[in-house]
């Protein structure tokens, strides 16, 4: 992050966080587009688009939200229209607001260079104050009138300026708020004269260690690598006055930033087949490869979209880390530790983010799409990297091969099947949230679904799902949700390929990952179960969750072993309604007790998106009246730390009762804590068998309430897995460590639970489980009393002397 100036710190709270919609819908092309998109949101809009774009879908139309003729920061809504131009998804995050003054006019047009004349010239630069524009700054549901000026900040130390948006009140007095400008999204430098030549230019087209199928392989200074790590290609390039420069129509090498680094020129032919040690390879390689993930864009259908060259510069400052700026148009390439150019992932990771901002130049780091960008941008590369057959046999799903192998970072992977979302958190990039990094958790079902679409379709899937999920980013806007891309994601894919199954392989990937909830959720009514041979109708309870009124025109149950029924429910559900439905059921005679049988529910709905009409849900249906062994604890104050170096640690203590039962997957542990710094706290769970379990390791949170199971709904830092086929009674112990100074929490209440077992008797009452806390040890405990505890014993006393039926 960026220094900031105090002045501005004020500003960067006030915008809204509010979640954006999604909407699919289905109507005849209007008339008037803006005028039938006003209707549908209630709101106005600009007159004329803020940007457009034209996919292979059609055309996306993306307005910005006004009042009294003057647009509001950070509102918007984008219209997706087929090419006979019916409307058929909506995306916005416009609101109903009220101005309560006029917006500013030409006579107070001074206040801008009268705010600007108190900041440092030497950071700042402005436009002249006739670049000023009255508009609306938005502070929840107030508006204020203020001056938007567009400025560029550089602080002294940091070689990357910022471009703001910057809001002041009409006179200047006072900042309001700022936002980041808008990405460039054409080049404006001049093509160099000249002609264009071809040069033969040695580079890495894989990754050295992918090349040489070598996994000792690590980058140093003075490797001399093989001339197999190497591979010499044609390169376009462009000749002005007998000298070869890596330029060309859509990528151009620059010297940006500090240092200063002339972009290597030959009057050669012959002189760009370097070796890696020399300097001036990681120009060539940069630039081979930017050229190259040019050319892959133009192929897929999106001739220009990039709008004209790329910049690149390979030696982007003393840092080990790259990135792409999206108000320069270039690609800022490290050179600490390994040299980042030299790594063709990392050129293709970047060119995806600019991917991005191409299509959204307005989406912001808001909502997950920090994470997501990320994500794709991982995936992009990978999926670049697997056309070659070396890479699909070396390190497959690793990102960065050569590049982060001794930068100190662990290397993303592509594997993470432990990740999952979670709607309560935002996802920032590079960030551990809910135990995994949010980068995987995007990236992760993408490259998933592509390999099974290539072992399913073969190399011709590989640019047709590059091509749908380049496509699903075109008509949206900031604040998006991993859910909704996932939606979008889906709908793109069939719509664009609808005779093949990427749509359905997305789908599972996603769902996996807790990515993409269905429209209604369905559960069981608490203590619903059946007994072998036993008829009875169950409860349950359903919910829209779709976020508008939904309308189910049947709900059935599908065949299943084991199960009889035929029950139906047809209704309407209010946005976040609720209903019940009774559904007959007779369990099989001969299914066992304590297993738990699939209950698969399917659902018709009246929706216009066509992956949404139909939802499958399978629920567990439990085979005999469940037996839990469970323990409460009690809460406490988490103790604060007294520095960095003297952290504050809390311990709790709760006690199972004794039995035979052993861990097993049914197993959970809920925690419900607040603390003002979720990111401080290290959370570890230890077994009364002695295994120390990392449930929460200072994972990025956006709120200051960790509630939920794990792994259920929240994943741990270490998998639970290690607990398997310990003994579960005892004495469990929570210990929460707070590393830094000066923020408070407080442990609410938590505890640990399993099904043990299963009763099938119907003369006999369920004991009572509940787990009553009696003992307090540090920071706070629990335990069973005597008499509960011969009650969890009794149902294995009970079966020894009572024939089963």
């Amino acid at each position: 992050m960026k220094p900031l100036l105090p002045a501005l710190l004020l500003g960067l709270a006030g915008f809204a966080t509010e979640a954006a919609e999604l909407r699919f819908v289905e109507q005849n092309a209007p008339a008037d587009t803006r005028l039938w998109l006003e209707q549908q949101l209630g709101v106005t809009l600009s007159d004329a688009p803020a940007y457009q774009r034209q996919g292979k879908l059609g055309h996306y139309l993306h307005y910005r939200q006004q009042l009294n003729g003057t647009p509001i920061a950070g509102l918007m809504a984008a219209v997706s229209l087929d090419e006979q131009g019916r409307p058929w998804r909506l995306y916005h995050n416009t609101r109903l607001m009220q101005a309560q003054a006029t917006p500013c006019d030409e006579a107070s047009r001074a206040g801008g260079d009268a705010y600007t004349a108190t900041l440092d010239g030497t950071v700042w630069q402005f436009a002249g104050s006739e670049e000023a524009q009255p508009w609306y700054w938005q502070d929840g549901d107030t508006l204020t009138p203020a001056w938007r000026l567009l400025a560029v900040e550089s602080q002294p130390g940091n070689n990357k300026s910022s471009h703001w948006q910057l809001f002041v009140t009409c006179d200047g007095s006072a900042l309001l708020g700022r936002t980041l400008q808008e990405a460039n999204t054409r080049a404006e430098a001049a093509p160099l004269a000249g002609e264009t030549a071809t040069v033969q230019a040695r580079i890495f087209a894989l990754d050295p260690r992918t090349q040489l199928q070598d996994g000792s392989l690590l980058w140093r200074h003075d490797l001399v690598l093989d001339n197999g790590a190497y591979r010499t290609v044609p390169l376009t390039v462009q000749k002005v006055d007998n000298t070869y420069l890596l330029s060309g129509p859509r990528a151009r090498v620059v010297d940006g930033t500090a240092p200063a680094t002339v972009p290597f020129s030959s009057s050669d032919a012959d002189g760009f087949q370097l070796d890696h040690q020399q300097p001036a390879f990681l120009d060539i390689n940069g630039y081979y490869h930017l050229d190259l993930a040019q050319r892959h864009v133009e192929s897929l259908g999106y001739p220009a979209l990039m709008g004209g060259p790329l910049a690149i510069d390979t030696d982007a400052g003393e840092q080990d880390n790259s990135l792409y700026d999206p108000f320069l148009r270039r690609l800022e390439i490290g050179r600490v530790g390994v040299p980042d150019a030299e790594d063709p992932m990392v050129i293709w990771h970047e060119f995806g983010h600019a991917v991005q901002h191409h299509i959204l130049p307005d989406m912001g780091d808001e909502g997950d799409w920090g994470a997501i960008g990320e994500g794709f941008s991982d995936y992009l590369a990978a999926s670049w990297r697997q056309r070659s057959p070396e890479a699909r046999q070396f390190e497959p799903f690793m990102v960065f091969n050569w590049d982060a192998r001794i930068s100190g970072r662990t290397p993303r992977q592509l594997d993470d099947l432990r990740a999952r979302y979670h709607p309560g958190f935002l996802y920032p990039a590079h960030l551990t949230i809910n135990g995994s990094n949010g980068d995987q958790l995007w990236g992760t079902p993408l490259f998933t679904a592509l390999r099974q679409a290539v072992e399913q379709y073969g190399d011709i899937a590989r640019d047709e799902f590059d091509t749908l999920l380049i496509e699903s980013h075109f008509g949206l806007g900031p604040q998006v949700r991993m859910p909704q891309l996932a939606r979008v994601t889906v709908d793109t894919a069939n719509r664009l390929y609808p005779d093949r199954s990427y749509g359905q392989l997305l789908e599972q990937a996603f769902r996996h990952h807790a990515l993409l909830p269905t429209p209604i959720a369905a559960r069981l009514a608490d203590d619903s179960y059946l007994l072998p041979g036993e008829k009875k109708s169950l409860a349950i309870e359903l919910t829209n969750q779709s976020g508008r009124p939904l309308t189910v025109a049947d709900a059935s149950l599908l065949p299943t072993k084991g199960l009889m029924g035929d029950g139906h429910w047809l209704g309407e559900l209010n946005a976040d309604g609720t209903a019940r439905w009774t559904l007959p059921l007779e369990a099989a005679s001969n299914l066992t007790c304590g297993e738990a049988v699939i209950l698969p529910l399917q659902f018709q709905l009246t929706l216009p998106s066509p992956t949404e009409r139909q939802t499958r849900l399978d629920l567990q249906l439990p085979i005999g009246e469940p037996l839990w062994q469970r323990a409460i604890g009690q809460g406490g104050q988490i103790k604060d730390a007294l520095s960095n170096e003297r952290h504050g640690l809390s311990r709790f203590t709760l006690t199972l009762p004794e039995s035979k039962a052993r861990i097993d997957s049914g197993f959970v542990v809920a925690l419900d804590l607040e603390h003002s710094k979720l990111e401080q706290l290290e959370i570890w769970l230890t077994s009364p068998y002695g295994t120390r379990i990392s449930l929460w390791n200072k994972g990025y949170a956006s709120h200051t309430r960790l509630k939920g199971e794990f792994p259920r709904e929240l994943v741990p830092f270490e998998s639970l897995d290690k607990l398997h086929g310990e003994p579960l009674a005892g004495r469990w112990l929570l210990e929460i460590n707070d590393t830094s100074a000066g923020d408070i929490g407080q442990l609410r209440n938590w505890r640990v639970a399993q099904q043990v077992g299963a009763r099938c008797d119907k003369d006999e009452a369920l004991p009572n489980t509940g787990i009553i806390p009696l003992e307090q040890d540090e920071g706070g405990g629990g335990t069973a009393s005597p008499l509960l505890l011969l009650l969890a014993l009794w149902p294995r006393l009970w079966r020894r002397s009572t024939p089963r039926r």
